[in-house]
């Protein structure tokens, strides 16, 4: 058999029927949003460190954000598993995969959260933020230690790259970090809704994480 016929046939793209199904919920919450709002409303596009919006856009303009955002990381995520080389991409496939889920669950979140904002109600976008990034956190704590070395996903240092040993620590610590870091900011987003804890909890539960095993992976090294 052809080795290239083989390997388009082994060959498992990363956007799964479940991306798909998300990506049409967020057209349909953005269908519904132009039903629901008026067309004269203007709708916030970017908020300041206050937690208050600092940027309004015409409806049609704000509305069409997410949508378009959501259909270019599924485009990127797709060319990744349609034309990258399987055994750069199947070693990481589960991150891949959480990470566009989350991605897109978030993006469901705050294109509904612009219908609410759209018809009058009050409604903390900042926090809202807070909680999708606690679950894209806990999606990739549960997922990293399922990695191996690949070329897209995960702490890709040179030396976790070419030791499967070191790898195999550094995500599991990480995994657990990301996890305690996801569960930290649900918490401060839930008892302590002031932007000014959300938003240093959200970049510290993006980072901390990843700096720490970056510097765990690197320790490894050494010893």
């Amino acid at each position: 058999m052809n080795p290239a016929m083989t390997k388009a046939t082994t060959r498992k793209l990363i956007v799964t029927r479940f991306h798909l199904l998300l990506l049409g919920v967020l057209v349909a919450i953005t269908a519904t949003a132009f039903v629901k709002i008026k067309a004269e409303v203007g709708l916030p596009v970017h908020w300041g460190l206050n937690g208050r919006p600092d940027q309004i856009w015409p409806r049609n303009q704000a509305l069409m954000i997410f949508p378009i955002t959501g259909v270019l990381l599924t485009a990127l995520f797709a060319a990744i598993g349609r034309f990258a080389p399987p055994e750069q991409v199947e070693p990481g496939r589960y991150v891949s995969e959480a990470m566009l889920t989350g991605l897109l669950l978030l993006l469901c979140a705050l294109q509904f959260s612009l219908i609410l904002i759209g018809v009058g109600s009050d409604i903390d976008l900042v926090r809202i933020v807070a909680f999708g990034v606690a679950m894209i956190a806990l999606l990739l704590g549960v997922t990293l230690p399922n990695s191996a070395p690949n070329a897209y996903a995960g702490v890709r240092l040179p030396w976790t790259m070419k030791d499967r040993a070191n790898w195999a620590a550094t995500h599991r610590l990480t995994g657990i970090l990301y996890v305690l870091a996801g569960l930290g900011l649900a918490a401060v987003a839930w008892f302590f809704p002031d932007p000014a804890d959300m938003l240093p909890a959200i970049a510290a539960a993006l980072l901390i994480p990843i700096v720490i095993g970056g510097l765990y992976s690197f320790i490894r090294r050494k010893r």
